[in-house]
């Protein structure tokens, strides 16, 4: 059961950091984002290696990806709000 936690975990902080790397691109922030790929890989690889082993451990990866998205977005939509202007 921890592995599937952690599936999930995994997947969820990716999509996260995921929404933070693709507005450093699109801000043409190069070393931010960079930083931001390579948190990126590392944890997805977590994710990578349960699944690849246990192929059940797909479905709270799928789950993690889902929420993570959502809480990315909204993560980002706050920090737009805090920028003055």
């Amino acid at each position: 059961m921890t592995e599937y936690v952690i599936t999930f975990l995994a997947l969820f902080v990716t999509d996260i950091f995921y929404t933070q790397y693709l507005s450093s691109v699109n801000n043409k922030q190069a070393l931010k984002a960079s930083a931001w790929a390579a948190v990126v890989f590392i944890v997805a690889s977590v994710a990578v290696i349960n699944y690849t082993e246990d192929h059940w451990q797909l479905i709270p990866a799928a789950l993690g990806a889902f929420a993570g998205t959502w809480a990315g977005i909204q993560w980002r939509k706050r920090q737009d709000k805090d920028l003055p202007g």
